[in-house]
């Protein structure tokens, strides 16, 4: 009696899921539609919140993507004057004006340069152009003589290291720009060494001596890479420096007018530099030096920059004519002994190089431009 109880309620059991599952089978398609719908919905709704569209007029999202520093309008001209900040040619904002018209549904009809300007500007041009509503906009971009845009142009700054004294090291600690020192990684003393974990501001270039017609028996210490080393005597060297300065980016060379002529002895020192992903800066001041040629061949980011020689130039006129160089070129570096009179020299240098829209920069950063 009791087994057929049990097999009664199974039988129910069984009866009552089929009978469900029949019932919902046609509905199945239904549901899972709209279940895909719902999470559709969904998606569509997190995209429309994710990505919000510009509604800003034309001219404002222009004015945004320019930056000029004054916007005003001449009657007299019947056109907006709009003033850019030094540092661009009128031909690089130009193109600008182009891309962003052409990117947000407007279209150029008409650019000139203009000639016999005020000597507060220093380059000028009209632009008409189509707003994305198919309105006329007729401007007149002023590049400014005097205002300079942020950024316009960088400069690098290092200090050669011979020695390292608390003095300095003080003086360097204040220094609230970036900067690098050349460190020789051999000959130094080991107080030296020590104290260049007190300076926590710094970038640490590898400066490395090469051959040259200068070394003598008391160079030895500074282990110079020299035309009669192998090669596996060079990637020793340059292994070892790079041990003890891991944090070290690059090689600077130091003397090197005979190094950087010689191709055996560059592709033995640039070789292994590379393979440690370091890049390499010439200062040798050579006119005959084939780094930038051998550098090519080999793949290697290489550059040429003059260092500050007291036998030409004073420290002040080296100093200014590195500012002025960058904001001609757009790009310079400014090489410096380390010594009180050399941080003193560029205690204002952040002040300067503000007003004429450069920034300063380590030489890593200079190496990639």
């Amino acid at each position: 009696m009791g087994k057929m109880k049990h097999i009664l309620a199974i039988i129910i059991v069984l009866v009552i899921l089929i009978g469900g599952f029949v019932f919902l089978l046609p509905k199945l398609p239904e549901l899972y539609k709209t279940k895909v719908q719902g999470l559709l919905g969904q998606k569509e709704s997190t995209a429309e919140q994710t990505v919000e569209k510009d509604t800003r007029p034309f001219e404002e999202k222009m004015d945004s993507a320019l930056s000029p520093l004054q916007v005003s309008y001449s009657k007299r001209k019947k056109r907006h004057i709009w003033t850019m900040g030094g540092g661009e040619t009128v031909i690089m904002y130009l193109l600008q004006v182009k891309r962003f018209a052409e990117k947000n549904g407007g279209k150029i009809l008409y650019m000139e340069e203009l000639y016999n300007l005020d000597p507060s500007i220093f380059q000028a041009a009209k632009v008409d152009l189509l707003n994305d509503k198919g309105d006329t906009l007729k401007l007149e971009l002023q590049v400014s003589r005097n205002e300079f845009k942020p950024g316009a142009s960088l400069l690098a700054v290092a200090f050669q290291v011979t020695n390292l004294t608390p003095e300095l090291i003080v003086a360097l600690k204040k220094l609230d720009y970036p900067y690098d020192l050349l460190i020789p990684p051999f000959g130094l003393s080991e107080t030296d060494y020590a104290n260049l974990d007190n300076i926590n501001n710094k970038s640490e270039t590898l400066w490395l001596t090469l051959e040259s017609t200068k070394l003598n028996k008391a160079h030895n210490k500074l282990r110079p890479l020299r035309i009669h080393h192998t090669e596996e005597q060079i990637e020793t060297v340059i292994g070892d420096a790079h041990a003890k300065f891991p944090e070290a980016r690059g090689i600077v060379s130091r003397y090197g007018e005979q190094a950087v002529e010689h191709k055996q002895l560059l592709q033995a020192i640039l070789t292994p530099a590379k393979d440690r992903g370091l890049w390499f800066l010439d200062i040798s001041a050579n006119k005959r030096s084939i780094v930038m040629q051998t550098c090519k061949e080999i793949g290697m980011r290489c550059k040429t920059a003059t260092a500050y020689n007291p036998e030409n130039s004073s420290l002040d006129d080296y100093s200014k004519a590195k500012i002025r160089e960058a904001k001609r070129n757009g790009l310079a570096v400014m090489i410096l002994p380390l010594s009180m009179s050399s941080i003193e020299k560029l205690n204002d240098l952040p002040a300067k190089a503000k007003a004429q829209g450069t920034t300063l920069i380590n030489l890593s950063t200079f190496m990639k431009k």
